[in-house]
């Protein structure tokens, strides 16, 4: 609990307001199992005034209980809300903030932000609060049990701690296969997302059969966990409800029996039992939901924990700062990279300059290490050797705030055309009309408001907005992958000329593996011959 109210906004006053009124409500058992014992002593006796008068209390003391337990609800509520939004605004800052070759795959990131971030959200009302809930009420009842008996109080601490042990047994049996689970789980929503965007494929080559047996096959694999995981379940729900039925008639059937060696009267052991078996025996009867939840939370923040941060992501002010936008340049050198994996050297000693005016192609065929480059100068991977420098700026500043990145599939969102070329920035809007027209995009010019639908977009239409999204962005310079593809002659004659304007004020950087739009002032960094022309 500490490590999430570290990374969330949650303070310690407000769990223990929370807990206060959790406090009252579990209060509320023992307190009518006082009354009800009361009640029939008086009753007994024939005191009809006071009976009434004890029903009042326990009418009063139930619309009181309502009113707390409402309070109580909305509370924890608000908790969740923040707890969640919290959680999965620091999970994303981690994605953005990690090396690109520890980003997660889109399995994992679906489950981390879905389902992990669920989990751990319900720390409270599935978690910790029915354990507060539990603890709370035991000690109450073993309380009031006591002061009536002690030997039935004994026998009904008995049986919890039998409970308590079965139960931490099957906790972590469960535990273990969740991890094992949730690790198979994301290869599967990996999946998914995979044949999301491959349906029209799929569709139209007729090939269901292998998705179909993709996700047995991972179901499959899943199996053993699965079964271990209802195993435990049921074996919790079985030995609970099963056993605190048979405690109740074990514990009556003792205290009874001791009636003469204890001297109690009759209501006063029903009264000792009844609240043993309201406080003490049955809340194990909803131990066992909660012991599984136990198990995926304590799953999800193994998961999670590595990844929260707290850091806060630059905010970068477009061509503002203590720096001069035009003494800006990008230098490499002698800078060789290759993967973990691999001992296959992707680039080798290549030195360059890239300065923030003119065009920079970085031309070479497939597989040559052009996109690898890109990523080394965003500073999403960092050279085996050698090293880049961005000079002219602060050391405060950040690289990659320096770019505007346009890559090869510019993915649309359904939103406004404002909201998807600006991105919530502070760029300035007035400038989209003008750019829209300039790429042929007229349709969208004449009204910014309009809601874009990704899928009704065209690749080229995706790739222009793509590219009209990073200019708008105002940074030094613009980088984009593969800008021509997917758009026809005279589009991509468009396009190259808004870029040659766009280099008068900003450098631009454009991986291709062709020379069609080079010119004599073009800069151009051959990647895979290891040298630069």
């Amino acid at each position: 609990m500490q490590t999430i109210l570290r990374i969330t906004s949650i303070r310690y006053r407000w769990l223990l307001g929370l807990l206060t009124l959790r406090v009252l409500i579990d209060g509320f058992n023992v307190l009518i199992s006082m009354l009800i014992q009361l009640g029939l002593t008086v009753a007994l006796s024939g005191q009809v005034n006071l009976l009434v008068a004890i029903f009042a209390g326990m009418l009063a003391a139930a619309v009181v209980y309502t009113g707390i337990y409402f309070l109580a609800g909305v509370v924890t509520e608000r908790l969740k809300r923040r707890v969640s939004g919290d959680i999965a605004t620091a999970l994303m800052a981690n994605f953005l903030q990690d090396d690109a070759t520890q980003v997660p795959d889109n399995g994992t990131a679906t489950n981390l932000i879905v389902t992990d971030t669920q989990h751990i959200m319900q720390f409270l009302d599935a978690g910790v609060l029915p354990l507060v809930d539990f603890g709370i009420t035991v000690f109450l009842g073993v309380i009031y049990v006591v002061t009536q008996s002690w030997q039935l109080a004994l026998m009904f601490v008995a049986f919890g701690g039998l409970f308590a042990g079965v139960s931490r047994g099957l906790f972590r049996q469960q535990s273990q296969a969740q991890t094992t689970f949730i690790q198979i789980d994301d290869k599967h929503k990996a999946f998914f997302n995979d044949f999301l965007a491959n349906v029209a494929v799929v569709r139209n080559l007729n090939v269901f059969a292998y998705s179909r047996q993709r996700h047995a096959d991972y179901f499959q694999q899943a199996a053993p966990s699965m079964k271990q995981m209802a195993t435990a379940s049921g074996a919790l729900a079985g030995i609970f409800n099963g056993g605190v039925y048979l405690a109740e008639v074990l514990t009556l059937m003792v205290g009874f029996a001791m009636l003469t060696v204890t001297g109690s009267s009759v209501a006063g052991l029903l009264g000792a039992w009844n609240a043993g078996v309201g406080s003490i025996l049955w809340p194990f009867l909803g131990l066992a939901p909660t012991i599984g939840f136990l198990a995926q939370q304590r799953t999800s923040i193994d998961r999670v924990l590595p990844r929260l941060t707290q850091q806060v992501m630059p905010v970068f002010s477009p061509m503002k700062g203590d720096y001069q936008p035009d003494t800006i340049k990008i230098r490499g050198t002698k800078v060789s990279f290759h993967y973990p994996q691999t001992n296959r050297e992707i680039l080798q000693h290549l030195d360059f300059q890239i300065h923030n005016q003119g065009i920079t192609f970085l031309i070479g065929a497939n597989g040559a290490g052009k996109t690898t480059l890109l990523k080394l100068i965003l500073n999403e991977l960092q050279p085996t050797t050698g090293k880049i420098e961005i000079q002219g700026v602060p050391t405060k500043i950040k690289s990659a705030s320096l770019f505007a990145f346009v890559p090869q599939r510019s993915v649309m969102f359904t939103a406004s055309v404002t909201a998807n070329l600006l991105l919530a920035s502070q760029a300035d809007p007035t400038k989209l009309p003008a750019l829209l027209q300039q790429l042929q995009l007229d349709r969208y010019a004449a009204d910014l408001d309009q809601t874009l639908q990704p899928n009704q977009l065209s690749p080229g239409e995706q790739r222009r907005l793509g590219i009209i999204r990073g200019i708008a962005a105002d940074r030094p310079f613009i980088v984009l992958d593969e800008p021509f593809s997917d758009i026809d002659a005279v589009n991509q004659q468009t396009v190259m000329q808004l870029l040659r304007q766009e280099a008068k004020k900003r450098g631009v950087v454009i991986i291709t593996h062709t020379f069609d739009f080079v010119t004599a002032a073009d800069q151009v960094l051959k990647v895979g011959d290891h040298h630069d022309n």
